[in-house]
């Protein structure tokens, strides 16, 4: 009876069912998601991230995403604090003013690819902003930047060609510098969640917004976007932040630690760039293939913008020095960084 007994666990257990990875895994971290399916962010950056972890950690630790939201989008940072999530991800400029030097990032004619923006941002992070500790109550895993973003507009609001066409232009417009932007420009700003830019379009609400051209597949803009103007240099870009419970990656072996920022910080910049600048391309040509019309600013419209904007770089460099950080210094070496990954 008890061969037979024992035979019969042996059989059953060989039998019951093994859920990959999470059966395994020593520790499962919890990911707020907030992004729309099939968002770039989520599903080119932030999953092949998730599963660099689960390897780097040899299965010991795995990354779960939220079926649903648990908190607004500006409230990222704060369920990552608090412990309501184990790992969030989030854009800095939506809480204005609580994230200053990430602000470097954002600046106008700083540059184009999510590639230089994203490495200058990180290195530029470790080289002169460690010590400001503005991320408190987290573990900061990654900082990351858009490409840059473009004027698209509605066909009844017509293609933007001059400074003058800008006036009274109403925008949709995201966190960050942004919002500061697209009225010294002489635009109007429409703040709405970014997954409401469609209806507002459609409906004529806002004549168009301020985004990277991957936002034009990954918010269904297909019909509603009939011309994108791109300013050389780079326009403007958005930050995002990778971070986790301070207390819970405290809690983690230190071999786990380890394992986890080699896929993280550097890493994580790069295949946030290499992954954005690739969905760039590809909205391109979705676009062009749409019919979207593309226009570069001439000399004239740089021109003015450069000389509209020029106070957001010393304001930046102001608020820098405020903390203790050499604003001038670090903005010449992410000119520097940028400019090394760009050309």
């Amino acid at each position: 009876m008890t061969f037979k007994f024992t035979r019969m666990v042996a059989v059953a257990a060989l039998l019951t069912p093994v859920l990959p990875g999470l059966a395994q895994a020593e520790e499962v971290l919890r990911l707020n998601n907030w992004l729309p399916p099939g968002h770039t962010q989520m599903t080119g950056i932030i999953e092949p991230w998730m599963a660099a972890v689960e390897k780097a950690t040899e299965g010991r630790v795995k990354i779960v995403k939220t079926d649903a939201s648990l908190g607004a989008p500006p409230r990222q940072y704060d369920l990552a604090v608090d412990g309501i999530a184990d790992v969030t991800v989030g854009v800095l400029g939506y809480t204005p003013g609580r994230f200053k030097l990430a602000g470097i990032a954002e600046l106008p004619f700083v540059g184009e690819s999510a590639s230089g923006l994203s490495k200058g941002l990180w290195t530029v992070h470790e080289e002169f902003f460690k010590d400001a500790d503005e991320y408190k109550g987290v573990q900061l895993l990654g900082l990351y930047a858009n490409a840059s973003g473009h004027v698209m507009t509605t066909e009844a609001a017509g293609a933007i060609d001059s400074i003058d066409d800008y006036q009274g232009k109403k925008f949709r417009v995201g966190g960050g510098i942004v919002q500061q932007v697209n009225p010294a420009l002489g635009g109007v700003n429409v703040a709405v969640p970014a997954n409401e830019v469609y209806e507002i379009l459609s409906q004529g609400v806002a004549d168009g917004t301020l985004l990277p051209l991957e936002a034009y597949p990954s918010f269904n803009l297909k019909g509603v976007i009939s011309n994108t103007l791109t300013i050389p240099g780079g326009f403007y870009s958005s930050a995002w932040f990778v971070v986790m419970n301070k207390a819970r990656f405290d809690s983690l072996s230190p071999e786990d630690q380890e394992a986890i920022m080699s896929v993280s910080g550097a890493a994580l910049a790069e295949l946030a760039g290499t992954s954005q600048d690739a969905e760039e391309i590809k909205a391109k040509e979705q676009m062009a293939a749409d019919g979207v019309v593309f226009n570069e600013a001439d000399e004239a419209f740089q021109a003015a913008v450069r000389e509209r904007l020029a106070g957001l770089e010393a304001d930046w460099i102001e608020q820098a020095d405020s903390l203790g950080v050499d604003g001038e210094a670090a903005l010449v070496r992410m000119r520097e960084i940028v400019s090394g990954v760009e050309n």
